[in-house]
């Protein structure tokens, strides 16, 4: 019988990349739980987590809780609270999503190149989804050096091209002001 080892999102791929301001890196895999509360169990829902994120926030705490889409928020970390399933559908997401920090006084300018939000009117920290051309997006904004980004493990190749085309064009860009 075959052994297969398990492998990184981003194992083949040469990171961390530094461009000019900015330094891409895979982030950590934690656990990642879709928490997707069931119809008219919001309010307990929140109640059994402290809080829901509303669109755009994130809530840290035990579990760093940010919202991923209408009615949804992922948990990131260990330690869902008991009987949770009453509440809402979980679904473990930790192997379908793979994650980048995106760090670096250009940061911004980068994902501008990528991305058609306006990245300097979210606060940190925050989320949003978004399309990276062909790519879903799960955007955390963590500071205004640093963002989160998160795609389906599938499409990691993709998303390094694309972050990597972007760095060497502002890092270009930069050099020549």
């Amino acid at each position: 019988m075959i052994e297969l080892s398990p492998t990184g999102a981003f194992g083949v791929l040469r990171l961390p990349l530094e461009q000019g301001e900015t330094r891409l890196s895979a982030i950590a895999p934690p656990r990642i739980t879709a928490i997707a509360p069931y119809p008219g169990q919001m309010n307990a829902l929140s109640r059994r987590l402290g809080a829901f994120p509303a669109p755009g926030e994130v809530h840290d705490g035990q579990l760093r809780l940010v919202w991923s889409g209408r009615e949804m928020a992922f948990a990131f970390g260990e330690g869902l609270p008991e009987g949770l399933e009453d509440f809402a559908a979980l679904c473990d997401q930790s192997d379908a999503w793979a994650g980048l920090a995106l760090v670096g006084q250009d940061a911004q300018a980068v994902l501008a190149r990528l991305v058609a939000l306006d990245l300097r009117a979210l606060a940190a920290p925050s989320s949003a989804r978004a399309l990276m051309g062909h790519l879903p997006l799960l955007l955390i904004k963590e500071s205004d050096t640093r963002f989160d980004l998160w795609t389906f493990r599938s499409m990691a190749d993709s998303l390094v091209h694309e972050m990597e085309a972007a760095m060497r064009g502002v890092a270009a860009r930069r050099a020549i002001s």
